[in-house]
């Protein structure tokens, strides 16, 4: 949503949302101009010390991070700033936790940041590439079974410490955990492909699959964490890069299975093709979708309905005959890809919560064990009842509750609508505020002083 304030002093203004605002305070822009640390530098700077490097430049930095705060506070904000500011100097004023900027929070329920969650990652994929490392080199071929078990550990305890020393905010966005884990998975499954790629028929050169795989996964994982701290990219477009990133190197592979290709060296460029065409396809549907986080996990339920109920009925098929035709491999993977469309078209526009989402998988699992248990009723002695019984009562459970929460949505969404859509403010004590901002815009010439409206508007698109 975007809003456009209007700002009225005399013309009409465009000014920053007022939505955004909110979550700067009077309170807290005088608590961190009165920040301690800050305090005392100024004071050895006006008394004419001599400060270091790094004190001037944090003297100018915060300096910088001052007048950045108070130019996104909104208007209310800076009337109270001004007539109380005076009186917070002797008795400092107590900052809620709600209007707080929070310093700390629980970093592992995921609220602020995935930090914990990046570490935990980060160690795990660690001990990995110490164990490739070992497999590459040779290392507990001879006997030498303490190298074998010290690398991957010693590699895993590098890989926790590393992002503990270089993260100094120890904010890690959803999207940095996401995207690196995804790179990470994806890299080195693509970067054995490109190993198959060039070594073909060579079984021999097994290492180097291994060598290219992991140094694809450390150097992807590096990238999608780039991407998801400095990209501009909402949840819904970090999970879509994740979804098909995966999704369509498995078409691919089913595809030339289909067509009973023998050459490694074909399925090697199929996984690296159509995994780029992946990422492209993501792109395209993130650029005329609005998708959620939700959304999507919705979207990979149903492809999984779908890819699991095509899997076992070519199990089914093997199991009832001796031979199964190259195209009935196809089954699972248009299950999956079909499942991927319907839902894309099915939650055009639901905008689901994470929870949404999540209980939208969970619940069909859930439906999934009602109709293996109601099968298991009958025992019958066949696979077949089962399977379709349970994706029965699985996708009947999808249906309701995608139904449910998106009428849900539909309906908050219609009552937001309702509500008025200005937000008008008439604040005539910021006439007098402004002969006491006057006095002090003299007093301090090299500040920048802002004067506050008597009146202001706003208007919610």
């Amino acid at each position: 949503m975007k809003r456009t304030a209007f700002t009225l002093i005399c013309s009409l203004l465009f000014s920053f949302s007022q939505l955004l605002a909110q979550q700067y305070t009077a309170a807290e822009y005088w608590r961190m101009e009165h920040d301690s640390a800050y305090i005392r530098l100024e004071e050895r700077q006006k008394a004419g010390d001599t400060l270091s490097f790094d004190e001037q430049k944090y003297i100018t930095d915060y300096k910088i991070l001052l007048s950045g705060y108070f130019e996104k506070l909104p208007d209310t904000e800076k009337s109270l700033y001004y007539k109380y500011r005076a009186q917070w100097n002797s008795q400092p004023p107590v900052i809620s936790e709600k209007g707080a900027i929070k310093q700390e929070a629980d970093v592992y329920a995921g609220e602020r940041s995935m930090y914990t969650q990046y570490l935990v990652a980060s160690g795990f994929f660690g001990a990995l590439y110490g164990g490739a490392a070992v497999a590459v080199l040779g290392l507990g071929e001879n006997g030498d079974g303490g190298a074998a078990v010290g690398i991957p550990l010693l590699t895993a305890g590098a890989s926790v410490l590393i992002p503990i020393l270089t993260i100094k905010d120890k904010i890690v966005p959803y999207n940095s955990l996401a995207l690196s884990t995804h790179g990470k998975i994806a890299g080195g499954l693509q970067g054995a492909a490109l190993g198959v790629l060039i070594t073909g028929d060579n079984v021999e050169d097994g290492k180097l699959i291994l060598a290219l795989a992991t140094a694809s996964s450390i150097g992807l994982g590096r990238l999608g964490y780039s991407l998801g701290k400095n990209k501009p990219w909402s949840q819904g477009r970090a999970a879509l890069y994740s979804y098909y990133g995966l999704l369509m190197p498995l078409e691919g592979l089913a595809l030339d299975a289909a067509f009973q290709i023998e050459d490694p060296r074909i399925y090697g460029l199929t996984s690296l093709a159509f995994g780029a065409g992946g990422y492209l396809i993501a792109n395209q549907v993130a650029n005329k979708n609005d998708f959620t986080k939700g959304d999507i996990t919705a979207t990979g339920t149903l492809a999984t309905l779908n890819g699991l109920l095509g899997l076992l009925i070519l199990t089914d098929i093997g199991n009832n005959s001796d031979d199964i035709s190259s195209w009935q491999i196809m089954i699972p993977a248009i299950g999956a890809l079909g499942g991927t469309l319907i839902g894309h078209v099915w939650l055009k526009d639901a905008r689901f919560t994470i929870q949404q989402g999540r209980n939208v998988a969970l619940a069909s699992a859930g439906g999934a064990a009602i109709g293996l248990g109601l099968a298991a009723l009958f025992t019958p002695e066949t696979a077949t009842p089962y399977y379709v019984t349970s994706y029965i009562t699985a996708m009947t459970t999808y249906a309701i509750m995608v139904g449910m929460y998106k009428k849900n949505n539909i309906l908050r969404l219609s009552e937001n609508e309702k509500k008025t859509r200005w937000n008008i403010n008439v604040m005539p004590q910021n006439i007098f505020l402004n002969k006491k901002i006057a006095d002090y815009a003299f007093a301090n010439p090299g500040r920048r002083i802002d004067f506050l409206p008597a009146f202001s508007a706003a208007i919610n698109f």
